[in-house]
């Protein structure tokens, strides 16, 4: 009923906007949020083989994935970028979810062909690109299971090579302009991982940068942007603490490539040194990379649910 609640204020041409309030003075149509209700609605599947709800949803589903390349691809190359309806950098960020994320820190907005509301940022954003990658492998499996059509573009097995910065072994976001590599590693490059289109050889040549004690394996390991970034804030929001979402992409992406042992022991680092964890104090928002401390925002469900995800998968 969430789901369907939120897709209850669909676009016409498919976009699922941002925010929906009681005051309705108060939602937010300017951008949307990173694609994953397929991988939602999949969840409910696995757990209840509803395939009655996999069949009322598939054609929204299929519309807001459709939506992304209508109105998302500034150069219809396959590769889409975050964006806005109303051309601002502010909403395109938040479309991203890391609203103040160092990678877009020179950032501009190009305008689309694809309406007067279509508005892209200048580069293509590789966790992005590989949400689309897993939404497109479950549309396929829907419609298998629904036997109906998918039509629908697939990029998905490009996603990996593209992103893939062979020089620094990391995935990065790419400038339109001229195809370089935004060479600020970050938790984006966790996304390929969780959605399995990395090649295990990546992954294989990720690994020294991902176990940097420097950058990525600190106290509370994975956090938002690599710890030894001069632009690194231990209270910058996207800019340097750990978000648990993020944390769980790359510890459930090691799993999927058989580092179950490395994971466990990330794991185990989570548990045991996020503050007040033990103790009953309330889950919050983000946390301190070097110190396990509460930040912003308690009672924080996301931050909830994928320590849920992290304690379910411990072992496996």
């Amino acid at each position: 009923n969430n789901i369907r609640a939120m897709f209850d204020y669909q676009q016409p041409d498919g976009m699922i906007i941002d925010c929906i309030y009681t005051d309705p003075s108060e939602n937010n149509a300017r951008d949307s949020k990173p694609p994953l209700v397929c991988w939602a609605v999949d969840e409910i599947f696995t757990h209840t083989g509803d395939t009655a709800f996999v069949s009322e949803m598939y054609p929204q589903l299929l519309a807001y994935y459709k939506w992304w390349y209508q109105k998302r691809d500034h150069n219809h190359n396959g590769m889409c970028e975050y964006g806005a309806t109303d051309g601002t950098l502010e909403a395109a960020a938040w479309e991203s979810g890391m609203d103040n994320a160092i990678r877009f820190d020179d950032a501009m907005m190009l305008k689309n062909d694809g309406g007067e509301d279509a508005w892209s940022m200048d580069q293509e954003s590789v966790d992005l690109n590989a949400y689309l990658a897993l939404e497109c492998k479950l549309l396929k499996k829907f419609s298998g299971l629904l036997n109906v059509s998918f039509d629908a573009p697939d990029y998905s097995n490009k996603v990996a090579d593209y992103f893939f910065d062979p020089k620094l072994n990391f995935f990065f976001d790419r400038r339109l302009k001229d195809g370089s590599f935004i060479e600020e590693p970050g938790c984006e490059a966790y996304t390929p991982l969780w959605t399995q289109i990395a090649t295990q050889e990546q992954v294989d040549k990720m690994l020294p940068m991902l176990q940097d004690t420097a950058k990525f394996s600190t106290y509370i390991p994975f956090p938002t942007i690599a710890a030894d970034n001069p632009k690194y804030n231990p209270r910058g929001y996207w800019r340097g603490p750990i978000w648990l979402d993020q944390t769980y992409f790359a510890i459930r992406g090691l799993r999927n490539y058989g580092y179950h042992k490395l994971a466990d022991e990330y794991t185990l680092q989570v548990f045991d040194r996020l503050n007040g964890l033990k103790e009953g104090a309330p889950i919050h928002e983000n946390y301190g990379t070097h110190t396990g401390e509460r930040l912003k925002a308690p009672h924080f469900s996301w931050s909830s649910s994928h320590l849920l995800m992290m304690y379910d998968d411990y072992g496996k």
